[in-house]
């Protein structure tokens, strides 16, 4: 649902991107009702220039007036339309079209009254006749709003119309309905009968059609909208290319959805990075971390991984969410390799600049996890919780314990292939776990 920003008068927020596609909608919708309504009010101003649909003058220029003031109201609100002032220009062309309406069934109404009076005959027949056609006209146009309600709005309005013009009329003692023709040709009191339920059929198919398109142009908007909003939260979370697979599994929203799967958690921090923010300024420590993040960011989506929280100087990752790749093991194990290497290339030009290096320590472990979005609608976060991310979390704080930068679990070691220097770590004890693991202590070149 649209929420209205009150603190910058808009009816539109601004804040989320998806919302914009509706945003979109309703102003063209605006738009080209205002464009339409102008284009058929100057074709009616053109025709009564050109062929005056009455000999009474002032009902004439009444009429040309009438049409005037509408086509300049109509084609002004299409131009200038924009979100800040959409709300009080779509009333304002509501209003402008009911009173352009009003007006000219009074000018229509004075004008008949004078000729009936003058006329050998009433011609209540045609006129009962021909009241089906602008209503029907103005509802069509007013599908263009792309807005279900507004539309509804008017078919009650016209609704109401006609039952004030048509029942009294259909009830006067000279009007009656006739299948002949020669009556139609020769008394303006008779009403075609075929005619009058051809009018009542198109006027009741306008309704069902005018209903049918808004109700399909909103559920097709609307699944746009949700497909944008879901879009736009997969590439907060996933790499472009993990992103693109689960798009194209038509997997959606339901890639966020909780469930328990096996997976491979990665954790890096700092090695020492307290005592180096000592040392430095606010700002360079800023600067050092989104240096730093950006490196193993890059390494985590090279190989398919999913970032899942930066902790101060730490970055967690997960590969194998929102779904298996078959080697996510590995895919984990292969992007701490990577963010050694990067990290080697960074500390070269940190060197260069006379700048200290930096080191960090990288622990992984692979096992079952609850994945899936977290929170509520004010605060969503896709993450893993289980006893998998506490392991892969202690492990890599062990390393400066057993003299390495690079611990992964046996649970992992035992999926992949590699071909550096490695060292088992039997029995180990881990922070708030009971249990003793094995461990492997990773030695990269």
């Amino acid at each position: 649902m649209l929420r209205s920003n009150k603190t910058n008068g808009m009816l539109f927020p601004m804040a989320e991107k998806s919302d914009r596609l509706i945003i979109d909608r309703y102003l063209l919708g605006l738009k080209t009702a205002g464009f339409f309504y102008g284009f058929a009010s100057l074709s009616a101003l053109v025709l009564n220039f050109i062929f005056p649909y009455s000999e009474n003058v002032s009902s004439v220029r009444a009429f040309q007036m009438t049409l005037f003031l509408a086509c300049v109201c109509h084609f002004g609100i299409s131009f200038f339309s924009t979100i800040h002032n959409y709300r009080f220009l779509l009333l304002a062309l509501i209003a402008t079209v009911l009173a352009q309406g009003a007006v000219m069934n009074k000018i229509n109404t004075a004008d008949m009254a004078q000729f009936m009076v003058t006329s050998e005959q009433s011609i209540a027949g045609r006129v009962v006749d021909l009241m089906f056609w602008a209503p029907t006209m103005f509802m069509i146009i007013s599908i263009l709003f792309f807005r279900l309600k507004i539309f509804l709005f008017f078919v009650l309005v016209y609704v109401v119309v006609l039952s004030v013009n048509l029942i009294p009329a259909l009830q006067s003692a000279e009007v009656y309905f006739s299948v002949a023709k020669t009556d139609i040709f020769f008394d303006n009191n008779a009403i075609n009968r075929t005619t009058f339920m051809r009018n009542i059929l198109t006027f009741s198919m306008v309704i069902g059609v005018g209903v049918a398109i808004l109700w399909q142009a909103n559920q097709h908007v609307v699944a746009a909208a949700e497909f944008e909003k879901n879009n736009a939260a997969l590439g907060k979370y996933f790499s472009p290319e993990v992103k693109k697979e689960v798009e194209k599994a038509g997997l959606g929203v339901t890639a966020l959805e909780p469930r328990t799967m096996p997976i491979a958690v990665l954790f890096t921090d700092i090695e020492g990075f307290t005592e180096i923010a000592e040392q430095m300024q606010s700002r360079d420590v800023l600067g050092l971390l989104s240096e730093y993040q950006s490196l193993m960011v890059s390494a985590i989506f090279d190989h398919r991984g999913t970032v899942d929280k930066f902790i101060g100087d730490a970055v967690m990752a997960n590969f194998g969410t929102p779904q298996s790749h078959g080697n996510d093991a590995q895919n984990a194990f292969d992007c701490a390799v990577s963010m050694h290497r990067k990290l080697a290339i960074w500390n070269e030009r940190r060197i260069k600049a006379g700048l200290p290096e930096i080191q960090h320590r990288v622990g992984i472990h692979y096992g079952d996890c609850v994945v899936g979005n977290v929170g509520n609608e004010q605060r969503l976060e896709y993450t893993v919780i289980g006893d998998t991310v506490n392991v892969a979390s202690r492990i890599c704080s062990l390393c400066k314990d057993v003299d390495t930068n690079f611990i992964i679990t046996s649970e992992l070691a035992k999926r992949i292939t590699h071909r550096e220097f490695s060292k088992e770590l039997r029995g180990q004890s881990i922070r708030g776990k009971r249990e003793k693991i094995d461990l492997v202590k990773i030695y990269l070149s």
